[in-house]
């Protein structure tokens, strides 16, 4: 059990120190998400940008107490309580009827729709597997595994768009 709780630790940190790292990388990625939460909440340009702020912030600190193992359970609650809070402001915009590109992962040209919604909910269900584990020590060997295999499913997550759209059906032009 707790190489499970082990595997979710790295998944979660990685997957929202990846989401952080995107948004922080330029001023311009940075600008973007800040539009992107305009477009996403509705919300005034300054206010959007104070959330945008409160966004990377409680990224950075989810990251940082599933890396400290006295505040992992603390982590975990609130990757879940951020993935939720995501997963309803992508709702909420879905039924507004604007579907712009999510910056969550950096630049990305795909709309918003339910794939998201359901990468977050299957994050929090990773969240409340690792906050039901237990912290424990553990061989090298095997949490070697089970960390690259949880940074296999942090790469996974943060190309999701990608993937789909690989996956997607398009309709060929005729060539002339």
């Amino acid at each position: 059990m707790e190489y499970l709780e082990f595997g979710c630790r790295v998944l979660l940190g990685g997957v929202f120190a990846v989401s952080a790292g995107s948004k922080l990388s330029s001023r311009a990625a940075f600008a973007e998400f800040v539009a992107a939460t305009v477009r996403l909440t509705g919300a005034a340009a300054w206010l959007a940008r104070e959330l945008a702020v409160g966004v990377v912030v409680a990224e950075i600190a989810v990251v940082v107490a599933l890396m400290v193992p006295a505040s992992t359970q603390w982590g975990f609650a609130a990757a879940i309580g951020l993935l939720g809070a995501f997963s309803v402001a992508i709702v909420r915009s879905l039924r507004r009827g604007q579907r712009a590109p999510c910056r969550c992962f950096g630049a990305s040209s795909t709309p918003l729709g339910l794939q998201h919604v359901i990468r977050n909910v299957v994050l929090a269900a990773f969240g409340v597997l690792g906050i039901s584990g237990a912290t424990a020590a553990l061989e090298l060997g095997p949490a070697c595994v089970v960390a690259f295999a949880a940074l296999i499913g942090v790469a996974l997550v943060a190309r999701l768009d990608d993937l789909i759209g690989l996956f997607r059906a398009t309709t060929a032009t005729p060539q002339q």
